[in-house]
């Protein structure tokens, strides 16, 4: 039996309080959709939401299991559960990279907390806009056989095709198939994102503050690739009265991570608006 000697951390009580009230909206909404698309009770289902709510499981769980093994005694069975595997596992080829690593482990625990604390909410950051981008691209392919997308690029490319066929100078017909190899059909997430987003009714002010905020997002999304490292130029955005910055050559920075929760509604909200521009569904 392990008693609780230490009281529950003021700033981890209010993640977990954030996280589960956008879970909470997160499974209401993807239930309503889920309805909407026809799903018939008990039956299984997945949509945006419900996938959403799936990145926020991955935070509770860390947050909460940290909270309690932090109000234990010395963590409580952490070293029980350690001599145990070792025991049970143990090899003697692993000795040395074992002691090391139990060194280490209570750092892990203890004065590593704001950087493993970092890494977890860049993960539900790269998470949640990686499933933005999925789900998008969705309504993406649905809008555009309603609405294509501009041929400009195929008039592009028969004019090139018919300059280099009917041209005799080598060094001209040369230059011609230079552009050809450059006429690129690939079309990206972040343009396929700008072209639904380009089709929902709104507010310039709002459509613009919008803009900025998943520009702002994907970035923070895309240091992934960095080590968490952001090598574009400084940005910041502010979401319910938090900053969240983006300084050249630094991690993204925020005084309260509670603004990546916010910034998760944020984008479920724009989810929402593109939703019903497509689909013409409205949630709830």
């Amino acid at each position: 039996m392990y008693e609780k000697v230490n009281s529950f951390d003021i700033n981890n009580k209010e993640r977990i309080y954030n996280l589960l009230v956008l879970k909470g909206e997160a499974l209401i909404k993807g239930y309503f959709l889920a309805l909407k698309q026809g799903a018939c009770k008990g039956q299984p289902y997945s949509n945006f939401f419900t996938t959403m709510s799936n990145q926020i499981d991955l935070l509770l769980v860390y947050f909460i299991n940290d909270e309690i093994s932090a109000s234990l005694h010395e963590r409580g069975p952490l070293s029980e559960l350690r001599d145990e595997l070792i025991a049970d596992f143990y090899q003697d080829e692993d000795f040395k990279r074992l002691e090391i690593a139990k060194q280490d482990l209570f750092e892990l625990f203890g004065a590593r907390t704001d950087f493993i604390i970092g890494s977890n909410f860049l993960d539900f950051t790269v998470n949640t806009f990686s499933t933005f981008e999925h789900y998008v691209d969705e309504l993406y392919e649905e809008l555009i056989q309603i609405e294509p997308r501009s041929n400009k690029k195929e008039i592009e490319l028969v004019k090139l095709i018919e300059i280099y066929s009917s041209e005799l100078d080598e060094d001209k017909k040369k230059c011609a198939l230079e552009k050809i190899k450059g006429v690129n059909f690939y079309v990206s997430s972040a343009e396929k994102i700008s072209y639904v987003f380009s089709k929902c009714n709104m507010d310039k002010q709002v459509r613009s503050e919008l803009r900025d905020f998943l520009d702002h997002y994907r970035s923070q999304r895309n240091t992934v690739h960095n080590l968490g490292i952001h090598k574009g130029k400084s940005k910041s955005i502010e979401v319910d009265g938090i900053e969240i910055k983006l300084d050249e050559s630094n991690p993204s920075f925020t005084e309260n991570y509670n603004s990546a929760i916010f910034a998760c509604r944020k984008l479920m909200d724009i989810y929402e608006i593109m939703l019903a521009t497509v689909r013409g569904v409205v949630v709830c």
